[in-house]
């Protein structure tokens, strides 16, 4: 992931970074126990931030993950030469911008400036504005503890295109620091996985037997989502549920199938279930996976008991 601080601000500027960094930002806390929201920072101080980054115009002597400039890029610009990302190595989009970011420009401002800085992608199907939003969360490392902070949306032009890929990842391709004249700016990449478009959804198959093997059904179910045989896939996926996997695969599957049917009831069902079993592997396992994901399942579960809740308040 990218460290641009340590490498690229002067001395100066380092000084305001510290000044920055002491006061809190209004983050996602992931490392904490439920979700915590900090007072939001104090107005940043006027003057640039520009970070020092090397002049790379020759493409074949740009380092992955290293941030460079061209010679006739602005003087607030840098580039970042990311990798592909795992597992999506189709490039759907490029420099696409965030949108909504000067709203939050002073938590985009501390993402920016923080290490090992990277994007993720969330779509947002119950937005009341469009349902095929998404999200874009800058995951950074801030005083030893990774966070989230929320950044804004792809733009909406982009959004039903995006809509027929079920696999998403962004990566960083430019940052455009702060100016007396301009907010702060953000260009990405978009990935997805290769033939990766969504199926129609097809009927329960009875001839599809589910297999005795618990990594089989975690195989074979993904296979079966891409084939549109969603049903069969759940059922799979509920078999090891029922069956206490101890892998967050089948619980994270059925999560995301419920909440895109708007099944929040089974959702919130399944994350319980989910949570239940990973504290248990907290407490009685020394598998450094437990904790960040049993962490990502209360924060689902939170927003899926507001989703039924909300679904109830209807009725």
């Amino acid at each position: 992931m990218i460290n641009l601080l340590k490498k690229m601000f002067s001395t100066s500027q380092e000084q305001e970074i510290k000044h920055m960094r002491s006061q809190k930002p209004n983050i996602k806390t992931k490392n904490a126990g439920d979700k915590q929201y900090s007072k939001k920072v104090d107005k940043l101080s006027k003057g640039q931030l520009f970070p020092k980054v090397a002049t790379i115009d020759d493409p074949s002597k740009r380092k992955i993950n290293e941030a460079y400039r061209l010679s006739d890029d602005l003087e607030n610009m840098v580039r970042v030469n990311p990798p592909q990302p795992k597992g999506t190595p189709k490039k759907v989009l490029e420099f696409v911008p965030i949108a909504g970011i000067q709203r939050r420009k002073k938590d985009a401002l501390k993402f920016a400036i923080s290490e090992n800085i990277y994007l993720e992608l969330e779509k947002e199907p119950d937005n009341s504005y469009d349902k095929n939003a998404i999200k874009v969360n800058g995951i950074c490392t801030i005083n030893g503890n990774e966070q989230t902070i929320f950044l804004g949306y792809v733009p909406g032009k982009y959004t039903k295109q995006l809509s027929n890929y079920n696999t998403l990842n962004a990566t960083i391709k430019t940052i455009y620091y702060p100016t007396d004249e301009k907010g702060i700016g953000f260009r990405m990449d978009i990935w997805s996985e290769k033939n990766n478009k969504k199926v129609e959804g097809k009927s329960y198959n009875k001839s599809i037997k589910v297999p005795d093997d618990s990594v089989d059904r975690n195989l074979d179910g993904k296979k079966l989502e891409k084939e549109g045989y969603i049903d069969n896939a759940i059922e799979f996926y509920e078999a090891n549920v029922l069956e206490k996997f101890e892998g967050n695969f089948p619980y994270d599957r059925l999560a995301i199938i419920y909440r895109k049917r708007k099944q929040y009831q089974e959702e919130v069902r399944v994350l319980k279930q989910a949570i239940s079993l990973f504290e248990k592997l907290e407490s009685n396992t020394h598998r450094s996976d437990v904790s960040p994901k049993l962490m990502k399942f209360k924060e689902r579960l939170n927003r899926a008991e507001e989703l039924a809740n909300k679904e109830n308040n209807l009725r």
